[in-house]
């Protein structure tokens, strides 16, 4: 605990420097998430990990800390530690992505209950690290992908050409039948077999799966419907305004959330800043309204943050959640300090957490 200390003192002294208008709450918001590294629960350890990967500091210091998570006993934590890692410029996280993508582990015999479980988690793993290392073209992540496409667990051989085509290989011998493999599981007959295939085709982020997503989007399934639209979220795309628009009066309520998602992201599109405006009034939705608050802020719109502070106020974590990234978002001087007031007082860990963490990026980009 005293190494750490040190540790939160030295970088909050280059945050303190950054973030100028709040030098306080700079120093608490890297403290606390220095404090919660070595954190006895693992999707706290994951979260903390994966935020370095955004937030400035020293960087000796903060590459020991992430090597050190480098070697956590949990494949996500690493996964994290690798990714932040890279983010940061230090190579030794495509190292680490690469040995837990190289990680197989083959059963034998019988396995318990909770040995299948680790089991899956681990491939699940394996996977999103190769996901993630589509990020490095180096020739050393093109030939351990080469060597995955055959590799035992189907996930991790679909995760491999999700890779491959998010490097731009799509269309080499060995990937393009995984690309007519998604592209016509996304019309099976079985609702999870396409809910895969509409989830690999938005991670491939393929120009020529834009049509069958579009087609996914009136999928009879809500769960297939709400990939394709958060799939379509993320290209950023403005004439897709429409199609957002369309989804907020889907009847699932998850499809209408990436729908205002969408939106959110293509703000400066005029038929968007309408529609969230008109979100952002209804207070009946609080779920919507903080989404379009969220998109409006981005564009340098001054937003009400009455509705997103009773929201914090709520039982739902995943409510309390979204409230932070509204007020996140939000110009002026507030918005530090209720992050704050969050990062201090909340009864979830994991929400704690996440105001932190947004505290320190909000400071860092000098918000006005």
């Amino acid at each position: 605990m005293v190494a750490l200390a040190a540790f939160a003192f030295v970088i909050a002294g280059t945050h303190a420097a950054v973030g100028s208008a709040h030098p306080e709450l700079s120093r608490q918001a890297i403290d606390f998430l220095v404090g919660r590294a070595d954190d006895s629960d693992p999707d706290v350890r994951i979260a903390v990990i994966a935020a370095w990967g955004d937030i400035e500091g020293p960087a000796p210091q903060v590459g020991e800390l992430l090597k050190k998570a480098g070697q956590d006993r949990d494949d996500f934590v690493r996964l994290e530690a690798g990714y932040s890692l890279f983010q940061r410029g230090d190579d030794e996280g495509r190292r680490l992505l690469m040995e837990l993508a190289r990680s197989s582990a083959t059963p034998r015999g019988s396995l318990s209950p909770a040995q299948e479980k680790g089991l899956l988690s681990h491939t699940e793993a394996r996977a999103q690290a190769l996901v993630r290392l589509s990020d490095m073209a180096t020739e050393d992540v093109v030939g351990l992908m080469e060597q995955t496409l055959s590799d035992a667990s189907g996930a991790v051989r679909d995760a491999t050409a999700v890779a491959l085509c998010r490097l731009d290989l799509a269309q080499a011998p060995p990937v393009a039948p995984f690309v007519r493999h998604f592209l016509d599981a996304a019309r099976d007959q079985d609702a999870a077999v396409r809910l895969a295939a509409v989830k690999a085709l938005g991670q491939a982020n393929l120009s020529s799966a834009r049509e069958t997503l579009v087609a996914a989007v009136g999928d009879t399934s809500s769960a297939v419907r709400a990939e394709a639209v958060a799939a379509l979220a993320a290209v950023g795309d403005e004439s897709l305004a429409r199609l957002f628009i369309e989804r907020l009066e889907d009847e699932n309520p998850r499809v209408r959330s990436m729908a205002a998602g969408g939106l959110a992201r293509i703000a400066q599109a005029p038929s968007a800043v309408v529609a969230l405006r008109r979100l952002a009034d209804n207070g009946k939705t609080p779920d919507l309204a903080l989404r379009a608050m969220a998109g409006l802020a981005e564009l340098g719109e001054h937003i009400d943050l009455d509705l997103a502070q009773r929201q914090l106020r709520a039982h739902d974590v995943d409510g309390r959640m979204l409230a932070l990234e509204a007020i996140a978002a939000a110009p002026g001087d507030d918005a530090p300090q209720l992050l704050a007031r969050v990062m201090s007082k909340d009864a979830s860990l994991r929400v704690r957490v996440a105001a932190a963490a947004l505290l320190a990026k909000r400071l860092q980009r000098r918000r006005p």
